[in-house]
């Protein structure tokens, strides 16, 4: 029996009209693209899934989570489209953690992620891992998850200061990921959308190389065109070192005309 979730329904009213884009890439070092993206425009979902675990297991990881997620219908109410959301994420939770036990006991299979789904005038996002969202207003990049980390809990207690974070020997330490647990808890947060908002969803492998203070500028210059802005963020990472699996996907939020 599939857990895969498939029901269809009307769409809901939209106050914005939204310009998407995304990319993914292997990135300077790596021999394999363990990222997964997912550009779900007619319901109104975006994502990017990091998979981890070596030999595919990754790969198998995110690509669950996205193929998942691509089979979601928008709801006829909030509730229950948040709700499907939240079953699909689940489901994927359970087929990974079938695959891990079908690799052994010291299988470590997992995705981090971060989705983001638009209702009316409100951004929903759902995540786990060090994957992150973050909105550029008014001239201003914040960040609007938290990591689930290790270094981010030594940042929390003082005990490193954020600039270090990156550089940290356990900064690719994960606390949360689908996958790793059976028991799987998501954070949630809501945010309401301005006209001219850009949102960024990102895998770590962006901001590893790309400093947070070096990506504002470059959404600055570029904030009329998605597909330029997200190859522009690409290529910087890239020159920056590249270290890791690159995945970014942009979202910019337009008054309806």
């Amino acid at each position: 029996m599939s857990l895969y979730k498939t029901h269809s329904s009307p769409r809901p009213p939209t106050n914005f009209h939204i310009t998407s884009n995304g990319v993914t890439h292997t990135g300077n070092l790596r021999t394999r693209n363990e990222d997964s993206i997912l550009l779900l425009d007619e319901e109104n979902v975006w994502l990017v899934a990091d998979g981890m675990g070596g030999h595919h297991a990754g790969d198998f990881a995110s690509q669950t989570i996205t193929g998942n997620l691509g089979l979601f219908k928008q709801q006829s109410s909030l509730e229950d489209s948040i709700l499907l959301l939240e079953e699909n994420i689940i489901n994927s939770n359970a087929i990974i953690r079938n695959k891990s036990s079908q690799l052994g006991k010291n299988a470590t299979i997992g995705s981090t992620l971060v989705c983001v789904y638009l209702w009316q005038n409100f951004a929903f996002t759902f995540w786990a891992g060090d994957s992150r969202l973050y909105r550029f207003r008014n001239d201003q990049l914040l960040r609007l998850t938290e990591d689930h980390s290790y270094v981010e809990e030594l940042v929390k207690m003082g005990k490193i200061e954020a600039d270090d974070a990156e550089s940290h020997p356990a900064a690719n330490v994960v606390l949360k990921a689908v996958g790793i647990y059976d028991n799987l808890c998501l954070d949630f947060d809501c945010f309401e959308l301005l006209d001219g908002d850009i949102y960024i969803i990102c895998s770590d492998g962006l901001y590893k190389d790309l400093d947070e203070k070096n990506i504002a500028p470059i959404i600055k210059e570029n904030k009329e065109d998605m597909v330029q802005l997200t190859q522009y963020l690409l290529s910087s990472s890239l020159e920056a070192g590249g270290r890791d699996n690159i995945s970014i996907i942009s979202l910019k939020v337009s008054q309806q005309g």
